[in-house]
């Protein structure tokens, strides 16, 4: 739906969202570049706006000879507009979710409505009982778009065009997150020509999900699909380097008149990516945006991923879970000043208005525990702590009833026992609601246990309490966009912000100082963007697209002593501690002085750099010399992964 001018006005109960006049011209001038490029006549074409909205689609498609138009519009206040402005197209002023799928068309372009399902379930129960369209293809966590989508793949002929401009969030989710039925339809049917980026500009003021893209699928013949023909996606990128440098819509203006030239500036970025269409995965995530370039340095490091050609991942290695997910984080973490004090290491938890002396056995129940925020490269803010979660275990009392379990906890933990009672009603009503067991209103919900997998296939469950208490723990933010990993292996408990990284194999089969390091690097930092990975509640992209190195394929001696550097100075980073720490470096730098000829590196002035952030306690120059050296140990080139960062993603080498 569009608007006749360059601001937009949008009806939110129907989705309806009107469009810049710059964004239509330049949709229907790029699909006629790719329509005249198949030597086809316009005027022979028949094409079709699905929501018509002002109609400036309309108003550029008849600008440009097109004539054969059908166009619906479900808003009746504009039926009287549009007919008097437009009365050369056939309109149906009806919901076009409703039209005859047998009805063809060799050209469909326009802007859909949005509209998510999880806050407007009302309306998709209504389009699921009136339209046999999204009846075939609702699922949950879908928006309205789809099904335009779904509709407009129905009714194109084979070598006809859609081009739709939507949010772009579509592209990356995976099956369990609403396309389920979307990527399929779509891989099955049509190939993707082009994708044309524009999450770096703001193009609908006000709207939500002001990540949107322009796409342009093109229908299958039934050769092509006997064939199992392939084609290349052409991407076109909006860098964000310059948004900030004028006002939004001066920028939009200015970015859509060069595209609309076919210019190539500072703002535009154009290549074939390297994903082409049968990489594109039926229930996954698609990485479009991926130059060849980018690939060649990904697939060099995925070389050093490998074992017997299949490339390790991080879910080779580690089940990642969220920290604790309680029944209430209010209830269940003790603010210190409030609902427990702390005076000469005695602890008092409140208790209908009275404080109550815990004994030993209580006190050790009381964990500091920690929100994502602490966390930390390589650690985490010591003193960050939100205040003491009161853990208590499933299993310390071995393989009892829930009563008889709950009577040997109130009998050995009166005190704490009791102050969780006070709330009784209010906790088990969460359980109740949950679906859950409403006796067990003593311990966390999730996060205390996990589920593995041993050797022999037999599944166990694995307590983690040892491992907050003790074991080595690599830890990250829930929502990042930065490769930012920390380390515990003192007493560390977090709330469900927090993922873990629980080992799958053996923890001495896993060596934490380097793929700690590696995690931290800036090496991975560049796969994070190279492979989309973003960390937005779900770990997904992190735990199947990331590739962790297989120590085995640094096979030389000059390797070797690279990741025995990266392993001290990374012990320094995590430990603080230098003792005999100079000799070893000292001593690995003179072994790496022998190959000097071999390699262009300085490895006497790195020495004296190493050993002098070391003596000054300098951390970030040590995590430095550490990218330094993975560079290294990975062939890489600063220079060449310098230069790709800032021209595809616009952003410096960490």
């Amino acid at each position: 739906m569009v608007s006749n001018n360059n601001n937009f006005r949008s009806n939110n109960a129907i989705g309806q969202i009107f469009t810049p006049k710059y964004v239509a011209e330049f949709m229907v001038k790029n699909i006629i570049s790719l329509i005249l490029h198949s030597k086809r006549n316009l005027q022979n074409l028949k094409v079709l706006e699905p929501s018509v909205g002002e109609g400036i689609f309309l108003k550029s498609l008849l600008q440009n000879k097109f004539s054969n138009i059908h166009a619906f519009e479900m808003d009746l206040s504009l039926e009287k507009v549009l007919l008097d402005l437009y009365p050369n197209v056939n309109f149906e002023f009806n919901n076009f979710l409703g039209s005859n799928t047998t009805d063809k068309y060799d050209l469909i372009i326009g802007n859909p409505p949005y509209l998510g399902q999880n806050y407007n379930a009302t309306v998709f129960q209504e389009y699921v009982r009136k339209y046999p369209i999204c009846a075939k293809y609702f699922v949950g966590n879908m928006d309205l778009f789809y099904y335009f989508i779904h509709m407009g793949i129905e009714k194109l002929n084979p070598g006809g065009i859609l081009s739709f401009i939507t949010t772009n969030y579509w592209i990356t989710k995976s099956q369990k997150t609403g396309i389920k039925f979307l990527k399929p339809h779509l891989l099955n049917e049509c190939f993707l020509l082009q994708y044309i980026d524009l999450s770096s500009l703001k193009i609908f003021e006000d709207a939500r999900g002001q990540h949107n893209c322009i796409f342009v699928l093109q229908k299958k013949s039934i050769q092509e699909k006997i064939n199992k023909t392939n084609k290349k996606i052409q991407i076109i990128q909006i860098l964000g380097n310059h948004k900030n440098q004028q006002k939004q819509n001066s920028l939009n203006n200015l970015v859509f008149r060069e595209l609309l030239h076919n210019k190539n500036s500072s703002y535009i970025r154009r290549y074939t990516s390297a994903v082409t269409n049968k990489d594109l995965k039926h229930d996954g995530s698609w990485n479009l945006l991926y130059p060849k370039e980018v690939k060649a340095v990904v697939d060099k490091i995925e070389n050093y991923c490998k074992v017997n050609g299949i490339i390790l991942k991080l879910n080779d290695f580690f089940i990642i879970r969220n920290g604790l997910i309680l029944i209430n984080d209010k209830l269940f973490i003790l603010k210190e000043g409030k609902e427990v004090k702390v005076e000469k290491d005695q602890f008092y938890i409140h208790i209908n208005g009275k404080y109550f002396k815990l004994n030993e056995s209580e006190r050790n129940r009381l964990k500091k525990v920690y929100k994502s925020k602490s966390i930390i490269p390589y650690g985490y803010l010591n003193e960050d702590y939100v205040g003491y979660i009161l853990y208590f275990n499933k299993n310390e009392f071995g393989n009892q009833s829930v009563n008889e379990r709950n009577h040997l906890l109130e009998k050995k933990y009166p005190s704490l026992t009791k102050y969780l009672i006070q709330f009784k009603d209010e906790l088990r009503k969460t359980l109740i609601n949950a679906k859950e067991n409403p006796h067990d209103l003593y311990y966390p919900r999730r996060g205390s246990f996990i589920r593995k997998i041993e050797s022999n296939s037999k599944e166990i469950l694995v307590d983690l309490e040892p491992y907050y208490e003790h074991n080595q723990k690599i830890f990250f933010k829930y929502i990042s966009t930065e490769n930012n990993f920390g380390y515990a292996s003192d007493p560390y408990y977090a709330t469900s912000d927090t993922y873990f990284l629980w080992p799958k194999l053996s923890e001495k089969n896993i060596n934490y100082l380097f793929i700690l390091a590696y995690l931290n690097s800036s090496i991975v930092s560049f796969l994070f963007k190279a492979k989309n990975i973003i960390i937005k509640r779900s770990k997904t992209k992190l735990e199947y697209g990331l590739p962790v190195p297989n120590h085995k394929n640094f096979s030389t001696d000059k390797k070797r002593i690279i990741i025995n550097l990266i392993e001290e100075l990374t012990l320094f980073l995590i430990s603080n501690s230098k003792s005999n720490l100079i000799n070893k470096i000292d001593k690995f730098f003179n072994k790496l002085l022998e190959f000097s000829q071999e390699i262009s590196v300085n490895y006497n002035q790195m020495k004296e750099n190493v050993l002098r952030a070391l003596n000054n306690n300098d951390k970030l120059s040590v995590r430095k010399m550490i990218n330094s050296l993975f560079f290294q140990l990975f062939d890489l080139d600063v220079k060449n992964i310098s230069k790709l960062l800032k021209d595809y993603y616009d952003m410096p080498l960490n």
